[in-house]
């Protein structure tokens, strides 16, 4: 009896290491910290001249897997290459500057393993771009269900991808919500991801956010931390734009009193959004896709330095490439001497843990 027990007891504790093993190889990445933060280079040559009207975009692609990013299905490759062309030619139109992108895969399973950004950037002809990882999983097992659904080996993140020279690029993380162990050791990183890029000399800073999108303090903690952020550039005279999925919208009929994602978001500065946020007009919503009801998705500019001279909402047809909407906007210079040197810039990087 003593022997059966003894032997009982090595075959559940030998279950309980492997399990506990498989979790933390599942759990843990591989990339180094360098890795998670990375600016790439292409074939083509740069813009080195200011212009006269800078384009930009802004679009969480939700790693092209359309209105199902999240549920428990199988997707073909061939539905990730039919929305990789959609969103391609959209963005081949709009001829953006600098896009802006979240939710966009680097070459993990769940995509197909396509390198989504170096794709874009191939096709489209960008000369660079900053990759910012916020997901790095050996094996994520999610959606809950069959192993044929879950996402697997996990790289996606935030990008900028742009027709200037990428002279600067910081990886900020934010604080993350309270969670269950299990469901925080697979959760990805919320990031403010900072591009600083050389317009004609100069410095243009861009911070593209994917702010957190289930737990309103957490993301009103966020956006706290990325108002620092944008205003440690803006005490600098930096011309700093600001833009990405702020889960959150600028009408407060949207989303209810509760939330003052945006109110911390704009505390203390002078940013002017380029999309018409009236409560009730639906023209310009963002979320979901294919019936937008939700201006989540932002792009906030500095008056002194632009105007914003047109704004367009792409949300693809007749089916659209991801749950959320592209928004460009065609932002004039109006005033290129206060532009300072790079000189001036802030650091960037995440304050030290004690």
């Amino acid at each position: 009896m003593k022997r059966a027990l003894r032997i009982l007891g090595l075959v559940v504790g030998g279950l309980v290491l492997g399990l506990a093993g498989v979790f933390f190889w599942a759990s843990s990445g591989t990339l180094s910290d360098d890795e998670l933060a990375q600016v790439r280079t292409y074939m083509a040559q740069p813009d080195t001249t200011r212009p006269d009207t800078l384009t930009v975009t802004t679009y969480n692609i939700g790693y092209l897997s359309g209105m199902r990013n999240n549920e428990p299905v199988v997707r073909p490759d061939s539905l990730f290459h039919a929305n990789m062309d959609q969103a391609a030619g959209y963005l081949r139109a709009a001829a953006p500057d600098i896009v802006a992108l979240q939710e966009i895969d680097f070459g993990g399973a769940r995509a197909a393993h396509v390198h989504q950004l170096d794709t874009l950037a191939a096709r489209l002809g960008y000369p660079g771009a900053a990759q910012a990882v916020n997901w790095d999983e050996r094996y994520l097992p999610f959606p809950y269900g069959r192993p044929a659904v879950h996402f697997g080996r996990t790289l996606s993140g935030q990008a900028v991808l742009s027709r200037f020279p990428v002279r600067r690029h910081v990886r900020r993380t934010l604080p993350r919500p309270p969670q269950s162990f299990f469901r925080d050791a697979f959760y990805l990183d919320r990031l403010a991801q900072v591009g600083v890029v050389d317009v004609d000399g100069r410095p243009l800073a861009v911070i593209n956010v994917h702010l957190e999108a289930f737990d309103v303090g957490t993301r009103e903690t966020q956006a706290r931390v990325v108002n620092d952020l944008y205003r440690r550039l803006a005490d600098r005279g930096i011309p700093t734009l600001l833009l990405g999925d702020f889960n959150s919208s600028l009408s407060s009929g949207e989303e209810g009193a509760e939330d003052a994602t945006m109110q911390h978001i704009l505390a203390g500065t002078d940013l002017r959004s380029a999309v018409n946020t009236a409560s009730a007009d639906t023209a310009s919503a963002t979320y979901p896709a294919d019936a937008p009801a939700r201006t989540i998705d932002h792009i906030f500019y500095p008056p002194q330095f632009f105007e914003a001279v047109d704004t367009q909402r792409w949300c693809g047809r007749p089916a659209p490439p991801s749950d959320h909407c592209a928004v460009t906007a065609a932002l004039r210079l109006t005033s290129r001497a206060k532009w300072p040197s790079h000189e001036v810039l802030p650091p960037l990087e995440d304050p030290p843990t004690e």
